[in-house]
């Protein structure tokens, strides 16, 4: 057979096998179409169930946090009123017994007084009745002495001059020593209202030190019950800085699930267009039409700004250095930016021939 009629049959053969080539890219189209509608459902499934389960993890939190913080309330009620109550006995049993040691002291300050009192009118009236009785023996001794000397003059006036100086004399020292005594006397009863003051000055001063003490017992305790207040409101903050704590970190979480749905969502979407760029090359480079059903959530082609410019930069210079390949949440860790926001950088530097990714990592071109 000739290069003509081998190039005739040929021809003949592509003609009758065009049916069948176009019926079989009709039959890929089909199945490649369902599995890509499977593919969609899945993944909204997949969706309306993270949705269903942050909302029931962001419900149960709320709840948790509430009963929390409704049992932390009731229990610092609880413990306000008692505080309150025992602050109140407290007090009342620091008056009872200040007002009972008030009493005891004036009853003592009281009897004390009645019996310095008593001591002091025994002592007035002992020193009256010295004196009563010293002046009276004095004008006894006197009257004595008056009638001996009249006697005397009487007997004999010649003698009576250096007799009468003499007794003159006597007399003047006696009456010397009934003034020493009664000086005497009146020291000893002032001397008696000086102590008698400085005892009374004395015991008010440890009334007042008393006092003082229990007012300054009463203030400790005080602070004391204010400082417990206190640390129990610093624990009702720390356990409801707790529970916001957890609910940021269920937020986190879902971030990361959602990122990691965005990921698997893009890695699919470049095994689809190597797919589909093998299907165009086995169909002899004739172009079909195939477009992506799934709305795409990291898009390249948002604006550029100059702090992305900027940080395309310093990604593409990462990914150069690290030749091991870098996976997205590590750039956006490294970067201290969004995964949203990291996820469009890449993406602008694969559609740029920068960047490729292989299954989970991207690489520098």
């Amino acid at each position: 057979m000739t290069t003509r009629e081998e190039m005739r049959s040929l021809a003949e053969g592509i003609v009758r096998s065009y049916k069948d080539r176009t019926s079989g890219v009709a039959e890929l189209r089909e199945i490649v179409k369902g599995d890509l509608k499977e593919f969609q459902d899945s993944r909204a499934a997949m969706a309306k169930d993270l949705r269903a389960d942050l909302a029931r993890s962001v419900a149960a939190t709320k709840a948790a946090v509430s009963t929390q913080l409704k049992e932390l309330n009731a229990a610092h009620a609880a413990m306000s009123r008692e505080m309150r109550a025992e602050l109140a006995r407290s007090v009342g049993a620091i008056r009872a017994a200040v007002s009972t040691q008030l009493k005891e002291l004036n009853a003592a300050h009281a009897a004390m007084s009645r019996e310095m009192r008593a001591d002091l009118a025994r002592s007035v009236a002992a020193i009256k009745a010295a004196v009563s009785t010293q002046l009276k023996e004095l004008d006894a001794a006197h009257a004595a002495m008056s009638r001996e000397m009249r006697a005397e003059l009487n007997k004999g006036r010649q003698t009576l001059t250096g007799e009468e100086a003499k007794r003159h004399s006597e007399a003047r020292e006696f009456m010397g020593e009934l003034g020493r005594e009664v000086a005497e006397g009146k020291a000893a009863v002032k001397t008696l209202l000086g102590e008698f003051d400085s005892a009374h000055n004395a015991m008010g001063t440890e009334m007042r030190a008393e006092l003082d003490r229990g007012h300054q017992a009463m203030a400790k305790g005080e602070r004391e019950r204010q400082s417990e207040a206190r640390e129990f409101m610093g624990e009702l903050g720390r356990a409801v800085a707790q529970g916001k704590a957890a609910t940021q970190s269920l937020l986190r979480d879902f971030g990361e699930v959602q990122a990691g749905v965005r990921e698997e969502q893009a890695g699919a979407r470049d095994e689809w267009q190597k797919m589909t760029a093998t299907m165009q090359s086995k169909r002899g480079g004739v172009a079909v039409a195939v477009k992506w059903p799934i709305e795409e959530t990291v898009a390249g082609a948002a604006e550029i700004t100059p702090d992305t410019a900027v940080l395309r930069g310093q990604v593409f210079e990462y990914l150069a250095n690290h030749l091991d390949g870098t996976r997205l949440v590590e750039l956006a860790k490294e970067f201290g930016v969004a995964r949203i926001q990291m996820a469009k950088v890449v993406r602008s530097l694969m559609d740029g021939n920068k960047v490729e990714k292989r299954d989970l990592l991207y690489f520098a071109v």
